[in-house]
């Protein structure tokens, strides 16, 4: 009986301490009308919008302030290579809830940044803070056309046949 009085007082000691937060955060998309991916991909040159979304407040029209933090990874990326701006000071959620800040998130990736970096983004207000891991995508290269590739390919096959079929005769 002991025992099922501690575990029902640690239950209750960690739903009060969940519930101790004062709200959850998200990104969003520029739209603010739905998650954005995780991992966000993104093209160096490139600069992308985002919303950032909370809902569960303790208390209305809360004043958070908000901050940003970009940490290189992996794939030769520097913390540098990636920029976010937030266009507001303050996240105010108001006495909606939930609430979104649309479009108020900007992440640049340099145009010289290495195609395969990696970097963890982490946006938030007040006390609540958002990670998204962030990739390159490859830079953009042109894929030839069939008769490109193939022509040469058939060149190369067709001399190699009648240099053999030379030999033999």
């Amino acid at each position: 009986m002991k025992k099922i009085l501690i575990v029902f007082a640690m239950c209750a000691l960690l739903v009060g301490v969940a519930s101790a937060e004062p709200y959850d955060a998200n990104i969003w998309n520029a739209a603010g009308t739905a998650a954005a991916p995780n991992p966000i991909v993104i093209h160096p040159g490139e600069t992308l919008t985002f919303s950032y979304h909370g809902v569960n407040f303790a208390a209305d029209n809360q004043v958070l302030p908000y901050y940003s933090e970009v940490v290189a990874v992996s794939g030769g990326a520097v913390d540098t290579d990636m920029t976010v701006t937030i266009s507001k000071a303050n996240f105010e959620p108001g006495t909606a809830d939930p609430y979104t800040d649309v479009g108020v998130i900007q992440i640049t990736l340099d145009a010289n940044a290495p195609a395969t970096g990696q970097w963890r983004v982490t946006v938030g207000a007040g006390e609540d803070a958002v990670t998204k891991d962030v990739g390159s995508a490859a830079r953009n290269f042109l894929i030839p056309e069939f008769p490109t590739i193939a022509l040469p390919v058939a060149a190369i096959l067709g001399l190699a046949f009648f240099i053999q079929r030379r030999k033999q005769e």
